[in-house]
């Protein structure tokens, strides 16, 4: 009857023969002897992007539009279109909505 200490020793032991043949070499501690440096990376580099505010250097601020609108007058959302369009205020309130 083997320990278990014993089969973990054939075990190695086994495992080793078989990294051996395989070609592979062993150093004294029974570990692989590895000189693979790695692959060179190739440059995927291409044109720098499109600058966004999180890489900006230097002041950023909000743009802010002023623009004046006639009395009477609001920005709503075009039907249908994703668009703004300027509207008059008694019709923003029933937008979307016969009346």
């Amino acid at each position: 009857m083997l320990t278990n200490k014993q089969k973990l020793e054939l075990a190695l032991t086994q495992y080793r023969k078989w990294l051996i043949s395989l070609g592979l070499k062993l150093n004294n501690k029974g570990r692989v002897i590895n000189n693979h440096k790695g692959f060179d990376m190739p440059d995927y580099k291409v044109s720098d992007s499109i600058p966004t505010s999180d890489r900006m250097v230097g002041d950023t601020y909000k743009r802010t539009y002023a623009t004046q609108l006639p009395a009477g007058k609001t920005i709503g959302i075009a039907y249908n279109k994703g668009a703004y369009q300027v509207i008059d205020s008694s019709d923003f309130k029933t937008m979307g909505r016969k009346v």
